[in-house]
């Protein structure tokens, strides 16, 4: 980058915001022919900060530009947007776009783990938007936003360090700026609360257990299905607030009714990959609980596969901790993505919920049911309990028992109901 006409911010070296728009305007209509615009993002950085010092932090954000903008020969220009927070020119040249992600994908990712490796206590993550200017009278402003766009879809997946734009992404980004202060107005105003879906034992047909669920409702009492808001949540980095609201609620529940006299049952609760990533929250958890009173074998977690997608050894040593404190881990949605049966041989866990969709999928056909009865039997005999999720009939239940399954989740016994009912249904008094 050739900056020696600009005004410069002393730590980075980089032009300030109308001096980059004014310029990178002119460079995208006269002198670059393929011009891409990147948003940069260094997630954790609080975090980093709060560990190391703002020293180091400041040392952060210089070796982070120095590698992507003053050292990187696709850079153009290049300005700071945010304290942690960089824009990009770049001009790709003859480099197809699929070898670009590739290129920053690879920078990402060895850029991450060379910080990590000297600073171990607080795991930083780089992650990029990309704009592939199309329109070259397009305003410098919206070209910014989209690749902002981008890079927002991916903040909290940790699968990807890179996005391209797309203009479903603009959609997403609108529904998530209305779903977000309804979120927050549900939290403020009492409009958020815990339903409880009953787990039965298929041998028996009693209850064995519950799993918790949350529910918005809207200023009109109207409930909002999680379908609406979940991925937004996890999308926006905000699901472990939803988390720790259903956490707490119901351990607050289980202490009440055991203060009551009721026969508690072990209710599951969901944990999001956010919750692993963010300092002290499975601690936290067990903290609250152990001040409870209640039990640990009153309380289940259950995690999804896309939790073990990065920093394997990170999930499974907090997984291990709860584990040992007594507390049982659920893998959910068993059947629902590529990596279950490589994540058994790798994580601790103690049940398996088949998901509904691989369930009814084998139910169909009779080589599906033998194979759903010899993945059921080679779990018991590793000393896996095993749930199906869904199951909405009679005829469901007798085949997945045939197949060996212990419990079942679904319509065919009860919908998730709110906890009071839950409780005056299914809880007996001492």
């Amino acid at each position: 980058m050739n900056l020696k006409n600009f005004n410069t911010d002393s730590m980075t070296g980089l032009p300030y915001a109308e001096e980059f728009k004014a310029e990178a305007t002119g460079l995208i209509k006269g002198k670059i022919n393929n011009a891409i615009i990147l948003s940069l993002d260094i997630s954790n950085f609080k975090y980093f900060n709060q560990m190391y010092g703002y020293e180091i932090g400041d040392e952060l954000i210089k070796r982070t530009v120095n590698r992507y903008c003053h050292e990187n020969e696709d850079c153009v220009l290049a300005y700071r947007i945010y304290v942690d927070h960089v824009i990009l020119l770049i001009d790709y040249g003859n480099m197809d776009i699929e070898s670009l992600r590739d290129k920053y994908d690879s920078m990402n990712r060895a850029f991450a783990d060379e910080i990590n490796h000297e600073y171990p206590l607080a795991r930083i993550r780089i992650y990029i938007g990309v704009y592939v200017i199309d329109d070259r009278d397009e305003k410098i402003e919206l070209m910014i936003d989209k690749a902002q766009y981008a890079r927002r879809s991916i903040k909290t997946n940790y699968a990807y360090t890179i996005a391209m734009y797309s203009e479903d992404m603009q959609v997403r980004t609108q529904e998530q700026a209305s779903i977000i202060p309804m979120f927050f107005s549900a939290l403020e105003n009492n409009r958020m609360e815990v339903y409880i879906q009953p787990k039965f034992s298929i041998k028996d047909q009693k209850l064995i257990g519950g799993e918790a669920l949350s529910r918005i409702m809207d200023p009109d009492g109207n409930v909002i299905p999680p379908g609406a808001y979940i991925d937004i949540l996890e999308n926006s980095g905000l699901i472990s607030i939803l988390d720790d609201f259903v956490i707490r609620k119901v351990v607050e529940l289980q202490k009440k009714w055991m203060e009551e006299g009721k026969e508690l049952v072990t209710i599951s609760l969901n944990l999001s990959r956010m919750d692993f990533w963010e300092n002290g929250f499975i601690r936290r958890i067990d903290e609250l609980i152990e001040k409870s009173g209640v039990p640990t074998k009153y309380f289940e977690f259950e995690l999804t596969e896309t939790i073990f997608c990065e920093n394997l050894a990170l999930v499974t040593r907090q997984i291990n901790f709860l584990r040992q404190r007594g507390y049982k881990i659920s893998m959910d949605d068993f059947g629902s993505g590529y990596n279950s049966l490589y994540m058994l041989g790798t994580v601790p866990v103690d049940i398996i919920k088949f998901d509904r969709g691989f369930v009814l999928n084998s139910l169909n056909v009779d080589t599906g049911r033998r194979i759903m009865k010899n993945l059921m039997t080679t779990f018991k005999d590793v000393d896996f309990e095993v749930i199906c999720e869904g199951i909405e009939n009679k005829e469901e239940e007798n085949i997945v028992y045939d197949c060996g399954c212990d419990a079942v989740q679904g319509y065919l016994h009860d919908r998730p109901l709110p906890y009071a009912v839950f409780a005056d249904k299914y809880l007996k008094s001492n």
